[in-house]
């Protein structure tokens, strides 16, 4: 995944080595295409952790813990804006660059008394209850299933028809509506009047 300023993160698999310089070369690759970082795996590691992330944590499970808080704050009086800030806005804007520049440990040490009190008596219960979803996603990605879904729809004539009228869904979404409004009103994106 590429992030502006900071290269590519980038795993690389040796399965054959015949001229003993594949690691080495491999490496070499790897900076000449700036990569951040670079870590050893095999292709079989790097296609279930890549697709087990792209339906977990990096796309998947984000999306559903999104669109489950959002709509418990709306269903208990919240205002759309509100429940936007409290589940999406204050995660990306203001928690994760801290969480990936110092780390979960430091995130836990520099928040509030509440906010530390909170995710300790809290994590447990979420690890809980999203355990078996990830093994069961996991399962799903070692089988191939995973996979076939994607090759099966990606081979259909309409695929693209459907694909955008699912993403219409959720781009139209209440809470993904409101998103475009308060991303418009952050900072960088206001218009000086001059």
């Amino acid at each position: 995944m590429f992030v502006a300023g900071r290269g590519l993160n980038s795993s690389y698999a040796i399965h054959q080595d015949a001229t003993g310089r594949a690691k080495e070369r491999a490496i070499s690759l790897g900076i000449g295409v700036g990569s951040g970082y670079l870590f050893e795996t095999t292709f079989k590691k790097e296609v279930y952790s890549d697709l087990t992330g792209e339906r977990g944590s990096l796309m998947g499970a984000i999306a559903g813990l999104f669109e489950a808080q959002y709509e418990i704050l709306r269903e208990r009086g919240h205002s759309p804006s509100e429940a936007f800030n409290e589940t999406v806005e204050e995660l990306t804007q203001s928690l994760m660059p801290l969480v990936a520049e110092n780390g979960m440990d430091w995130m836990y040490a520099n928040t509030s008394t509440t906010a530390q009190r909170g995710a300790l008596d809290w994590k447990g219960k979420f690890k809980k209850a999203v355990l078996p979803v990830f093994n069961e996603l996991y399962d799903s990605v070692a089988s191939g299933h995973e996979a076939q879904l994607s090759i099966d729809s990606n081979s259909q004539p309409d695929y693209r028809v459907k694909l955008e009228a699912e993403l219409k869904e959720i781009r139209e979404s209440e809470m993904w509506r409101t998103g475009r409004v308060v991303r418009g009103l952050r900072p960088e994106n206001q218009k000086e009047n001059v």
